[in-house]
């Protein structure tokens, strides 16, 4: 069973301004695809907010040649059909990525996900927080925080991490003996 994890950055407080995403895909132990891309917001959400460029240093002049992110989804899709998508704080992603289905009118695959936050609250309790700077710190994960790529790696390496303690790396067994909620994009 292959694991996505994904990432978004967005322009600004409205979900549906994607202006970044990061994808890392792994079967087993193995990183198998990493992909990383800008995207330019749909014109209707194409405003950039000074404190998301303060976070994640995207100017609107970055993305102003860019693919939206339909185009980008297109490339993207078999990844979101054949795997189980994760992302940390999925609640954050997943409503980006209705949103963005919702906006560009996507037929959207059926999308079953599980929260790398849940996996580090679960394995790492007495961590002081699981924000993923601190977890990805914990385990010694190099990250560059708020790079969409980066971060998708970090939830990646984390649910390794978890699968390497449990000492297999069969995703389907992560899930159940963490008993992870899944959630579903239909």
């Amino acid at each position: 069973m292959r694991l996505c994890t994904i990432d978004f950055e967005t322009a600004n407080q409205n979900m549906g301004s994607a202006c970044s995403i990061g994808m890392v895909v792994s079967e087993g132990s193995e990183i198998i695809f990493e992909a990383n891309h800008l995207l330019r917001p749909h014109h209707s959400v194409f405003y950039f907010d000074p404190r998301n460029i303060s976070i994640h240093n995207i100017l609107p002049s970055d993305v102003e040649y860019e693919a939206e992110f339909d185009q980008v989804f297109e490339i993207l899709r078999p990844w979101f059909e054949s795997s189980i998508i994760m992302a940390h704080n999925a609640n954050f992603d997943m409503t980006v990525l209705r949103k963005l289905f919702q906006l560009y009118k996507i037929d959207n695959p059926r999308i079953k996900y599980i929260d790398s936050l849940e996996i580090a609250r679960k394995m790492l309790p007495r961590l002081q927080n699981h924000r993923l700077n601190t977890v990805c710190n914990y385990f010694g994960i190099e990250l560059n925080h708020h790079d969409a790529l980066s971060d998708a790696r970090g939830a990646c390496l984390i649910a390794l991490n978890a699968m390497a303690a449990l000492e297999d790396f069969d995703l389907q067994l992560l899930i159940d003996k963490l008993d992870l909620r899944i959630g579903y994009i239909i």
